[in-house]
């Protein structure tokens, strides 16, 4: 042993570093640090592993982008009953009425063509309704002649009130 200039205390030969235990000469490890070392890289690689043995997504397969689903109410509608669609544009038209409190029939006040509930035309719609059979001066012919033209154009007969009956309420 040797004797420390500064203090009256023996001091071993050998040094204790934070790698481990070293020879004051440098030469070599200890087991101790030895077996640290190769368990610290046994782990990382174990971890290593773990990691690239998971399932990912292939290079060449696209991330997903997630998108807002807009869902649609879908309204099951039976044949007695009109889409509320057809709803709002009878109100719309007539205030959903199909005569007037002294039982005539409703006309139009822009254009005096336009008849009943749903305020069909006569004089561009006239001559189909009779081809079909409806009678646009009765509430069934009136309703069946809307639920045809509904059916094969849409709403666009009535877009002169599109702003009316459109409205989410």
């Amino acid at each position: 042993m040797k004797r420390s200039p500064l203090h009256c205390l023996r001091t071993h030969s050998r040094v204790i570093y934070p790698a481990g235990l070293w020879h004051r000469a440098g030469i070599g490890r200890s087991w101790r640090t030895r077996g640290m070392l190769a368990l610290v890289i046994g782990g990382v690689l174990l971890i290593t592993a773990a990691v690239l043995g998971t399932a990912g997504p292939s290079r060449d397969a696209h991330t997903p982008v997630p998108q807002v689903v807009h869902h649609t109410q879908v309204v099951l509608v039976k044949d007695d009953t009109l889409p509320p669609v057809m709803q709002r544009i009878a109100q719309c038209e007539s205030r959903g009425r199909h005569v007037t409190k002294h039982g005539k029939v409703v006309r139009g006040k822009q254009n005096p063509y336009d008849t009943g509930l749903f305020q069909i035309n006569t004089a561009f719609w006239g001559k189909k309704a009779q081809e079909l059979g409806y009678n646009l001066y009765t509430p069934e012919g009136n309703e069946q002649m809307a639920r045809y033209l509904f059916a094969h154009y849409g709403s666009v007969p009535w877009q002169s009130s599109f702003a009316c009956w459109n409205r989410v309420s």
